[in-house]
């Protein structure tokens, strides 16, 4: 740099403060630079008080000239009297061309006031919830930091991110736990000192919840009306830290009825037999009026009555007294040798087969060693059947799983839908099977069967084959018999529609597949060595849906949850369909739930709000393009979702249309039935299930049309019909109107068609329906009918179930899912963390609810479980890690899980 330029800075005087009374230092350093003086506050620094420096560049052979000045407290204090104003000073430098100013900079003296503006204060709260402790720091300069102590140990919020100071010095903990039951204090500091405030203690409480009811006692009276009784516990969890106690009673009593005995009766004397060659004939009676019933006693006496019918004239002195089969007496006593020769060889022979058989069997258990016991499933219902019951080892129960993914599915036999029967035994049948110890060497192959439930058209269970299960005998956590299965559900629950069973802390699946309705309760949420009686159904009655008003519409099915009150250590997951056309992004959704008494009719409360949630929303509701993921850690008795179009728009609810017809007659009239029902699987599944009671068949496949809000009404035309038939209405047109369609709470709606045969001799009929909303401008939809005496109409049951094999409840193994929370749940500077995991797998929309959980990797994963049940899960989960740049949690997948999944 040339002598010529104006003066250039390198060092500027910088803020300061003055600590206990020691003054302190300004410097500048410019170049090029003749000479460099201080001006404070608007005045000239006196040259005496200045300390200069001239230094060179040995690199670059620059000049440089550096100037001091000590400013003491006396100086800043008269400034402070004087004018109420801070100390400042800077630099000008001059040289051959001119001068230059350097910044300002500011003198002040520090200090730390004692008293706290705001002090944190004592507080109990629930285990799992958040809480805030608050600070205000007491004045200062510079500004004071704040940071606290847990127990006297600086808490470090980037290591735990459980922790949070807020830019007010706030201390947040977002969920807290029972380690986090401490003494905590706020400390404010700067280079003066440091303040403590005083300290507050927080207590983290756990209230007290109810076990799961005991089985009922037997019946206390021996005849008639009595009283039967079951208990639980307050401790599940136990009340620790003042917590409340469990609400409500712990012995319930319910009426019962013990039939009494019923001793049996002789019925008439049957009419005297021929006389027989043995000179006597027979009459007998039967201990059936009444029978003898519930214990009581058989009828006294003999059964069998004879008599001599000769008048003492029989010439047979050898006979027997008595045979009411008088072909069977022998007539020479080399007969009975014969006879009696032939009885023993045959009992003989017959011994010497059972004792074979019972040596092989010996012989191959005491090799095999103790079995394994089936993961059986019961659905929820009981229908009527002679199905031989399966055997308690029979192969027909042999399916394993490693958690229990409880699957009800109907199966057709010839075109109508029949629940799948379990015939049950004496003995207790497992509902839930406890993982093997070495899940690593499971191998399953299965022909002809689907896990847990079938569609089976004779009603016997397929028989899968295992390999490869290892030699662990480890028992079932818990059995239950068709009497205690029946008890889950409650009264106004149709076992047609549900599924239950027995999860333990392996977590599980209840799945209700022609509904789309499903229950993940993921690992974990059920404490170890602990198991819930849980069920999932769907609720079909006018009486069980939300009443809404003229704007709102049902979108799902009402889904049943329980039992109702039950709490979860982590949330689970209701997933049902819905039918919200979310492209245009036009609707206002609200999550309903009921906390009514499950047998009374439900009152409805809004549970989320969707896209307005708060840190006191106890839900998180995640809407995919047709399903619907709900995560509660608390089971209300109902569940639906409503919707209306957000102001200024026209929402779009998407309708399934189906036609459906008995199958057409010889002779007589055509009638026809068009559905128009709401895009979600439930709502045609329960058409299919009337219809078929009816004799119903499916005439075209069902079709997708979108209905506006728009006001106007659904109209359905006839046309193209085939000569020989004619509609009976006055033309061939009929309207729904638009709150029908939109905002009614009945099931089914459809529109009927009668056609006239008007053409005696015609065996076959055609049309097309054209559907639409408001005018035939708009987009519509066709429906084809095609029917003939002879013709086959495809079957009601629309979904396919043929044999599948065993489906993974969850996806990743446990020991990957801890690796991954460990790699995911520490925050980092790119947001490749469980921030971006979460916005990967778009479940970010708000994203506050997993920053308040212990490990928001987990949570986020076990919704990622209910959302992705196709075999590709696995390999779409490793792209989704790879585009975010974490190719060591993706090596954690792949090593993990080394067997190739089943789905």
């Amino acid at each position: 740099m040339g002598g010529g330029d104006l003066p250039t800075f390198v060092i500027h005087p910088t803020d300061a403060y003055i600590v206990k009374n020691r003054p302190v230092t300004l410097t500048c350093k410019a170049t090029p630079a003749i000479q460099i003086y201080f001006k404070c506050n608007n005045e000239w620094v006196r040259a005496k008080f200045h300390k200069h420096f001239d230094s060179t560049d040995p690199e670059t052979g620059v000049s440089y000239k550096q100037t001091s000045i000590e400013v003491t407290k006396a100086e800043v204090d008269q400034r402070l009297e004087e004018t109420g104003e801070n100390f400042f000073c800077l630099c000008v430098a001059w040289s051959s061309e001119g001068s230059s100013r350097s910044e300002e900079a500011t003198v002040q003296i520090a200090y730390l006031r004692k008293d706290f503006i705001l002090e944190p204060i004592s507080q109990g709260v629930p285990n799992e919830t958040p809480v805030q402790l608050q600070c205000r720091p007491p004045e200062g300069v510079p500004t004071p930091e704040v940071v606290w102590l847990k127990n006297d140990e600086e808490i470090q919020v980037d290591l735990d991110i459980n922790f949070i100071i807020t830019n007010e010095g706030n201390l947040i903990i977002n969920q807290a736990r029972l380690s986090d039951t401490a003494n905590y204090t706020c400390v404010a500091k700067n280079i003066v000192t440091k303040r403590r405030s005083v300290t507050a203690r927080v207590t983290v409480y756990v209230n007290g919840g109810w076990s799961t009811w005991s089985t009922w006692s037997e019946c206390n009276s021996q005849c008639g009306r009595g009283l039967m009784r079951r208990t639980r516990t307050c401790t599940n969890p136990a009340p620790l830290n003042g917590g409340a106690t469990c609400d409500g009673d712990p012995v319930q009593r319910a009426e019962c009825t013990t039939l009494c005995p019923v001793d049996g009766g002789w019925s008439e004397w049957s009419k005297f037999s021929a006389c027989g060659r043995d000179c006597n004939n027979w009459r007998r009676r039967e201990c059936n009026d009444p029978p003898p019933q519930f214990g009581g006693r058989y009828c006294i006496g003999d059964n069998m009555e004879t008599r001599n019918c000769t008048g003492g004239l029989c010439r047979g002195k050898n006979r027997p007294a008595f045979s009411p089969f008088p072909f069977l007496i022998p007539a020479r006593s080399e007969d009975n040798l014969a006879l009696y020769i032939s009885l023993v060889g045959a009992v003989t022979v017959f011994l010497l087969v059972c004792l074979f058989i019972i040596v092989v069997w010996w012989r191959k258990n005491r090799h095999s060693g103790e079995s394994l016991e089936p993961a059986s499933v019961m659905n929820c219902d009981f229908p009527p059947g002679n199905v031989k019951p399966a055997q308690r080892n029979s192969p027909a129960l042999m399916s394993y799983v490693a958690q229990p993914d409880l699957t009800r599915s109907t199966g057709n036999v010839r075109g109508f839908p029949v629940m799948p029967t379990l015939a049950f035994s004496d003995d207790k049948i497992p509902m839930t099977m406890s993982p093997l110890h070495s899940n690593n060497s499971l191998k399953i192959k299965v022909r002809n069967a689907q896990i847990m439930s079938n569609s089976l058209p004779d009603m016997q269970p397929s028989t899968p084959e295992m390999s490869d299960v290892g030699t662990s005998t480890r028992r079932p956590s818990s059995i239950y018999d068709a009497e205690n299965l029946a008890k889950i559900l409650p009264s106004y629950v149709d076992p047609a529609f549900a599924a239950c069973g027995t999860i333990g802390a392996e977590g599980g699946r209840l799945a209700i597949q022609e509904s789309g309705v499903s229950l993940l309760i993921p690992s974990g949420a059920i404490t170890d060595g602990h198991t819930e009686d849980i069920f999932i159904a769907v609720l079909r009655e006018e009486k069980d849906r939300p009443k809404m008003n003229a704007k709102q519409t049902l979108l799902g099915p009402v889904v049943a949850v329980g039992p109702h009150g039950l709490h979860f250590r982590k949330p689970v997951i209701v997933t049902f369909g819905h039918a919200a056309g979310l492209r245009e992004r036009n609707w206002e959704l609200t999550l309903l739930s009921s906390e009514s008494h499950p047998n009374r009719s439900p009152s409805w409360q809004n549970l989320v709000l969707i896209g307005e949630e708060t840190l006191n929303t106890t839900a998180y509701c995640q809407v995919d393009e047709r399903d619907c993921h709900v995560m509660v850690e608390h089971l209300s008795s109902r569940y639906a979702l409503i919707g209306q179009s957000a102001p200024a728009t026209q929402a779009v609810k998407r309708l399934r249309l189906a036609v459906i017809a008995a199958p057409l007659q010889p002779s007589g009239d055509y009638n026809f039935r068009v559905y128009c029902v709401a895009d979600n699987s439930d709502e045609l599944e329960g058409v299919v299930q009337s219809e078929a009671m009816l004799g119903g068949q499916m005439l075209d496949t069902p079709k997708i049309l979108p209905f506006k809000d728009n006001g106007r009404d659904l109209c359905l035309s006839i046309e193209e019909t085939l000569p020989g038939w004619k509609s009976r209405l006055g033309a061939n047109f009929q309207e729904i109107p638009f709150h029908h369609v939109w905002g009614s709470s009945q099931t089914g709606l459809h529109c009927s068609f009668m056609m006239e045969r008007t053409d005696p001799q015609i065996q076959m009929v055609t049309a097309r329906i054209q559907v639409f909303q408001g005018s035939p401008e708009e987009e519509r939809q066709s429906l084809n009918i095609t029917a003939s005496v002879s013709r086959e109409v495809r079957s009601l049951l629309l979904s396919s179930h043929a044999p599948q094999t065993p489906a993974e409840v969850f996806r990743l193994p446990p020991a990957v899912r801890a690796s991954l929370r460990g790699c995911l749940d520490i925050p980092n500077v790119k947001g490749n963390d469980w921030r971006g995991l979460a916005k990967r797998l778009q479940v970010d929309r708000y994203i506050n609810y997993f920053a308040t959980k212990p490990s928001p990797t987990d949570h986020i994963l076990d919704l990622w479980e209910a959302r992705n049940r196709d075999d590709r899960a696995i390999e779409e989960l490793i792209l989704v890690l790879k585009d975010m740049g974490r190719s060591d949690a993706c090596l954690l997948i792949e090593s993990g899980v080394s067997t190739p999944l089943v789905a």
